[in-house]
């Protein structure tokens, strides 16, 4: 099941760039597509994260994602969270290395600093610390943090 859901996300990776520039006009669709898939690993229990990335011009980007787990506990949970990234460095089209970018998110549990790193525009690895300032009750949450994504997009 893993690897048909690899499979399929890189594959609607390139379908979704190359028919990107047809779809820009369309503001609905656009916030539709640009969504971002990633698996985080906070303080050692494990998420799916699901949420839009968007931006204002050429820097900012925002992002509201859930995390969801339901192997601990056996039972759904999810946590909301706010992102605001300020993209540092970008690179030209075709390089390994597209963007370098900071920022934080919020979540109603903790706040988290980030830095993280685009590859080839599709793939995102983010590295960050949680602070908690509201316990979560199912397990804690503070600490590192890591995130491996896709871009479906951006």
């Amino acid at each position: 099941m893993k690897r048909l859901i690899v499979i399929t996300a890189l594959f609607l990776c390139g379908f979704l760039k190359a028919q990107y520039e047809e779809v820009k006009e369309k503001k609905w669709l656009v916030i539709l597509l640009s969504t971002r898939i990633e698996g985080t690993v906070m303080n050692r229990t494990t998420f799916l994260s699901i949420g839009t990335k968007l931006t204002d011009g050429d820097k900012n980007y925002y992002s509201l994602r859930g995390h969801f787990n339901w192997w601990d506990e056996r039972k759904l949970l999810v946590i909301p969270e706010f992102d605001y990234f300020r993209k540092v460095v970008s690179s030209k089209d075709g390089a390994l290395l597209s963007a370098v970018y900071v920022g934080a998110g919020v979540s109603p549990y903790a706040v988290s600093p980030k830095i993280g790193i685009n590859f080839y525009h599709f793939f995102s690895l983010e590295l960050g610390y949680n602070f908690e300032y509201n316990a979560y009750k199912p397990f804690p949450i503070k600490g590192f943090r890591h995130g491996e994504g896709i871009n479906l997009v951006f």
